[in-house]
């Protein structure tokens, strides 16, 4: 296998294993519960790491009423929360709730029993080089996602590289 397919195979799990634990929390019948695009939405709120409903318009590529109209939904089913900025009372924050995460630290639990295999299966010396390729991986070589998130997203100091 090329290092191509093993990263997008690496990938493709990640995302289904997501989405099969998303699908298994949507039900037709509850009205709290998440249609697939809401969890998409969701998703992207938590990513972005607390944006304003313009950024997550701009994000998303649509207007900044359907962007409205979405989070107003997320927000009425409680996965995601509407904060006043405290530098300007007139900027609104987005973030998911705790409700939102109970559902996503399924993705998070399974990358800890990932990494529990790995460390079982290899040495401290791999899995240093590993942990550092992966670094530089996110760091240096997802350079789109990086400038996008920098640029538009408040994310927590540290959290994106400075760096191109």
């Amino acid at each position: 296998m090329m290092l191509e397919d093993n990263l997008h195979d690496i990938y493709l799990k990640l995302k289904l294993y997501y989405y099969r634990r998303i699908f298994r929390k949507i039900s037709d019948s509850e009205s709290d519960s998440l249609t697939a695009l809401e969890a998409f939405c969701a998703e992207a709120i938590y990513g972005l790491g607390q944006p304003t409903l313009t950024e997550f318009a701009n994000f998303i590529n649509v207007s900044q009423p359907n962007a409205a109209y979405k989070v107003a939904n997320l927000e009425k089913k409680g996965y995601v929360k509407k904060t006043k900025s405290s530098e300007d009372g007139r900027i609104v924050h987005l973030s998911v709730t705790d409700k939102f995460l109970q559902i996503y630290g399924t993705s998070e639990r399974y990358v800890s029993i990932l990494a529990k295999r790995l460390k079982r299966k290899y040495s401290d010396e791999e899995i240093g080089k590993f942990s550092e390729i992966m670094q530089d991986i996110s760091d240096n070589m997802m350079t789109e996602v990086n400038k996008y998130l920098r640029n538009k997203a408040d994310l927590p100091e540290g959290t994106i590289p400075v760096k191109d």
